[in-house]
Formats: structure tokens, sequence, C-alpha cells
């Protein structure tokens, strides 16, 4: 059997990545959810792609026993992919997860077949939906967009998903973006 996909969803806070990969998962029964622990609190915040969450303390004795493939910090949250996903990956099972652009090179080493794909959306939109979500004040929101642009990842392999005309029809190119098996 074929390794697996693994899908990297990047992009900046309001760009829509959880709205687009629960589209995938409704209607793609050949891609998963890729098995994310994060510590505690997370789980419920914007809706993420979890499959658990734990307390910091449990966090920092799993890394410290090697329990995950990948390992990263964001926001004051730990996040780790489990090795459950090295295994699914081997037999063949695509997985998607929405990380920090920072993780794409960590993943291109463990994994032969990794493709990033970028959420993105036009700034005025971003700022409108970061507003609407009470993200912050003007000027933090604009603090914020500022340092997206910055963090933007320059990688030639990527895929950019445009959500500035509608959460739908970037959904509708995410899934063109990844090819059916």
């Amino acid at each position: 059997m074929a390794y697996g996909t693994l899908y990297l969803i990047v992009g900046p806070t309001g760009s829509g990545k959880q709205a687009l990969i629960d589209a995938v998962l409704e209607t793609r029964p050949d891609v998963r959810r890729a098995p994310l622990i994060v510590t505690a609190d997370r789980s419920d915040k914007n809706n993420i792609c979890v499959v658990g969450a734990i307390s910091p303390d449990r966090f920092l004795n799993l890394m410290r026993r090697e329990a995950f493939a990948l390992q990263w910090d964001s926001d004051g949250f730990r996040y780790g992919l489990t090795h459950d996903a090295t295994k699914q990956l081997r037999d063949g099972q695509s997985l998607i997860l929405s990380c920090d652009s920072f993780v794409i090179d960590k993943a291109r080493e463990l994994y032969p077949n990794v493709h990033t794909i970028y959420i993105t959306a036009r700034m005025d939109v971003l700022r409108r939906r970061l507003a609407s979500m009470a993200y912050g004040s003007d000027t933090e929101i604009d603090m914020h967009l500022a340092q997206s642009a910055r963090l933007r990842p320059r990688d030639a392999q990527m895929t950019t998903v445009d959500t500035s005309d509608s959460i739908a029809a970037g959904a509708k190119a995410l899934m063109a973006a990844i090819p059916a098996v």
C-alpha cells in the first residue's frame, strides 16, 4: 500500500481553516483528522482539530517519554502529533492537520508525503472576521494581521486557498487541492 499524505493546513486566524477542514472531513472518508493532543483548555477555543486535551504536566510527561512524532508550542499551548499518525500514514491513510507554519519543515523530515495548504483571505476580510470573533481591539487585530503576514510560509510546493469570497468557495477549493484516492 502507498504511503498516505499528511495535509498541513496553515494560515492566519480568521481565514476559515477549521471550517474548511470540517468540510473535507464531512465529504472525504479517505481523509482523517490527524491525532493531535493539546494542553487543556485549548480544545474548546475556536473548535480546532483536537483528538484530546490534557493537562500541561501530563503533556510534559508524554514529551519526556517521546510520545509525540511532532511537538510544537504556540500561543501559550503545547501541541503533539501522536505516533499513531506515523502508523496511519505508513498504512496509506491520508491525514489533515491544522498547525503553525514552522511545523512544515519538521513534518517533511519525518514523512515522505507532506502537502502544505495555506488558507488565507484579504486583509479587510480577516480584520472583519477577527472583529466578529471579539479577537481584541482594532490595534491588537492589526498587530496580529501584520505578524501573520510576516510569518506566511515561503514554500514552493504550497497550495493557496483564498476564502475572501466565502468559506463555501474556499471549502470547494480545498477539496480540489486534495486528490481523491
